[in-house]
């Protein structure tokens, strides 16, 4: 068994309500301790994707905090001794990572495993295969590869295409098994296309196995390597991906989950993970269906959070409304003018991002949903022209789409344009020539809305 972490069968009985204690060390570091350690080898841990068999089963027997420290500390039976190999702050880092009173139990997320599954074998267009194949693409390849060709397929398979913001998930999770759990170089190595799915895939995984009360703490602390601070967009689909996680490690636990982005340093943060917690709650990454979804009530809940909250939930509510009213477009606008009146605006900003989605590469399409809105098509059509940026991670598509609107909001389309923009150009001077070849006489709305000029409202 070599170094191999034996817990005993004591061991490996449920904590007891006298070690229900808040944890110490670092979860993080304890997963790599747990692998560089050789605990794979005997032990089925989902957190850690090792199905080893020598030992106890940590997923079943859910070991405390107190107890995993217990057994490096005093080691006795088969378990080889680590109380001279591992330093206390070590034993603290394992154990928060194996040990915890409420670990990953509810979370429905499941770390990636690959296969042999390739995209050759999905020629009938499942999305599972789908799914899978593209995840095996980005472990055994790299993600830069994995992800050309899903844009590339994106954009002849409608298969790929209306099922790529899952697949995208499915990626990352992938990615941050092919970087052996290393955050910062799988969110470098990755795009926005298909909505940052790739990005929420890697925090989801990245949350499996932590103690419920480390999650604040691991937010922050995931997205704190200087390659991702230092680039403002990607330190935004980090802490987003980590509303994403938190829900989804919770089981859909909604007001932890923004509690958790609440206890977040920076507003920017607190928004960023706000809203990944809220297009959860409408889009779950898994087919959960939420509790904190009404059918006799399709603004809710934005029509009952916190103020605070009010921004994120109405700015992604109509991904719920077209649920209930059957994607009936002209319904779902008649709910947003029954929206709260300090947010009918936000709402159809919602409105305009999911008929984005639904038009497809038809602008016809979205020019006739916007005019759904009436006096808040510009609201509509704004939103419209952010969304195909984030999708197509490029402002190309969005600048002839702007051309196309009524001319009195030609101008707020290129605002919305710049508004995504500014996150993709590396520097303010391709930003400002960005907007030049793409906005042409409307350049300085797409300067307003990267908020080079006067600030955006």
């Amino acid at each position: 068994m070599g170094a191999a972490l034996l817990l005993l069968i004591p061991l490996a009985l449920m904590s007891c309500s006298t070690d229900r204690k808040p944890s110490k060390g670092n979860p993080v570091a304890g997963k790599g301790l747990f692998a560089s350690s050789g605990c794979e080898g005997c032990h089925t841990f989902r957190a850690a994707s090792s199905t080893g068999t020598q030992g106890p089963d940590l997923d079943t027997a859910a070991p405390s905090y107190a107890k995993v420290m217990r057994q490096l500390e005093h080691p006795g039976g088969l378990m080889p001794s680590f109380a001279t190999k591992l330093s206390t702050e070590q034993k603290r880092d394992l154990a928060a990572f194996v040990g915890g009173p409420e670990r990953s139990g509810k979370s429905v997320a499941a770390p990636f495993r690959p296969d042999s599954k390739r995209l050759a074998d999905c020629r009938d267009g499942n999305f599972q295969c789908l799914e899978q194949a593209f995840g095996n693409l980005t472990f055994n390849e790299g993600p830069k590869v994995a992800l050309a060709h899903l844009q590339q397929m994106a954009a002849t398979t409608p298969a790929v295409q209306s099922d790529c913001h899952q697949i995208a998930h499915r990626m990352g999770s992938a990615a941050l098994a092919h970087f052996k759990d290393k955050v910062s170089p799988a969110f470098v190595a990755g795009t926005t296309f298909c909505f940052s799915g790739y990005y929420h895939g890697i925090i989801e995984r990245a949350f499996l196995g932590q103690p419920i009360e480390k999650l604040g703490p691991l937010a922050q602390q995931l997205c704190s390597d200087r390659t991702i601070t230092g680039d403002r967009f990607l330190m935004y689909q980090c802490i987003h991906g980590v509303g994403h996680g938190v829900m989804i490690y919770t089981g859909y636990d909604m007001p932890v989950s923004l509690k958790t982005c609440d206890g977040l340093k920076t507003n920017f943060d607190q928004v960023s993970c706000q809203g990944g917690v809220f297009m959860e709650n409408f889009n779950s990454s898994y087919g959960v269906t939420s509790k904190y979804l009404r059918k006799d009530d399709p603004i809710y809940p934005c029509n009952a959070v916190a103020e605070r909250h009010k921004l994120q939930c109405y700015g992604l509510i109509t991904a719920n409304i077209l649920r209930l009213t059957g994607y009936d477009q002209r319904k779902t606008a008649a709910a947003c003018h029954e929206a709260e009146p300090d947010w009918i605006a936000m709402c159809f900003q919602s409105f305009g991002r999911d008929a984005s989605g639904i038009a497809g590469n038809s602008a016809a399409k979205a020019l006739a949903s916007c005019r759904l809105a009436r006096s808040h098509e510009g609201d509509c059509l704004y939103a419209v022209s952010r969304d195909i940026v984030s999708f197509d991670a490029g402002a190309e598509r969005a600048g002839r789409f702007c051309e196309q609107v009524p001319s009195k909001y030609r101008s707020r389309c290129h605002v919305g344009l710049g508004s995504v923009l500014v996150s993709l150009e590396p520097t303010p001077k391709t930003l400002k020539a960005a907007c030049r070849r793409i906005s042409g006489r409307h350049a300085r709305s797409c300067e307003k809305g990267a908020g080079m000029t006067t600030p955006q409202t």
